[in-house]
């Protein structure tokens, strides 16, 4: 699921769907939040192929939290 997809389900669950007046800084944050993934994915993959699935572990479990908040579990 895309950054913009999972802040979309963020503001329908919360009841704050975005407003016009802030669709500017609204896509301002999702490109402050996509522009660092890329070198956060080279890095994984290096400490992936050394072993180390630390991160890896780290992200899936907070996609996890995510998704329960999400579905109104905590």
């Amino acid at each position: 699921m895309s950054i913009e997809r999972r802040i979309e389900a963020l503001e329908k669950a919360y009841g704050t769907e975005g407003r016009e007046e802030y669709s500017e800084e609204r896509a301002r944050l999702i490109e402050e939040l996509k522009a660092p993934w890329p070198a956060f994915e080279e890095k994984m993959a290096r400490e992936e192929a050394e072993g180390n699935f630390t991160r890896r572990h780290a992200l899936d479990e907070l996609k996890d939290q995510v998704e329960r908040r999400m579905r109104g579990g905590s």
